[in-house]
């Protein structure tokens, strides 16, 4: 295959970008994603106990399919969801919050959607990273049938070679990747990440 490029500018934390200061019954989001095209974990942080009520999240997950989840509030804390959203629709409360208030937004730790790989190709798959500004990240690989996965795949591994990545490095996939994907374990505002992809064929 020919060499080709994908390229981030993760979001940074961002603890109330979905919603500064839900409170009562329902709530209206402000903003439906961290706009730049990767997955996030959401937030919710409250001064106060709302531990007694669930939070469910509607929205899709990093490859833009369907996907709920039920996050029991916090307390005088932040909790975070298990799942990424590469969007968020709503956010409903199992009961009102009354006078209560709670802030919803985005973790920095995010994920990219998959990108399949042809695992039967005679030549290594190869990844060039490129980065700007600070971020740490890395690069996941699955052996995993992506083309008949019925959700997202969770079934990612890191590669060793591209782990905890802060700079420019270079690495070939294990024999039989079927997908990769990135993942952002931590960002500042600005940062960009540029992946070169040559070797093996894309799907």
């Amino acid at each position: 295959m020919r060499p080709k490029l994908i390229s981030y500018t993760p979001a940074a934390l961002d603890a109330d970008g979905f919603k500064n200061d839900a409170t009562g019954a329902t709530t209206t989001l402000t903003a439906t994603s961290a706009a730049d095209s990767l997955a996030h974990k959401v937030t919710i942080a409250s001064a106060v106990n709302l531990a007694a009520i669930t939070f469910t999240l509607t929205g899709t997950d990093p490859d833009g399919k369907a996907q709920t989840e039920d996050i029991t509030g916090p307390n005088n804390s932040t909790v975070t969801s298990t799942k990424y959203f590469l969007t968020l629709t709503a956010v409903t409360f199992s009961s009102t919050l009354g006078a209560n208030t709670a802030d919803i937004g985005w973790a920095a730790t995010a994920v990219s959607k998959t990108y399949p790989i042809d695992r039967y190709a005679a030549n290594a798959f190869s990844l060039d990273v490129q980065v700007t500004g600070t971020i740490n990240m890395t690069i996941q690989e699955t052996l995993a049938n992506v083309q008949s996965v019925s959700g997202y795949l969770t079934s990612f591994t890191a590669v060793s070679a591209l782990t905890g990545i802060t700079g420019n490095t270079k690495s070939q996939l294990m024999a039989r990747a079927s997908a990769f994907r990135l993942l952002v374990n931590a960002v500042t505002a600005g940062a960009t990440v540029s992946i070169y992809m040559a070797g093996g064929g894309d799907k």
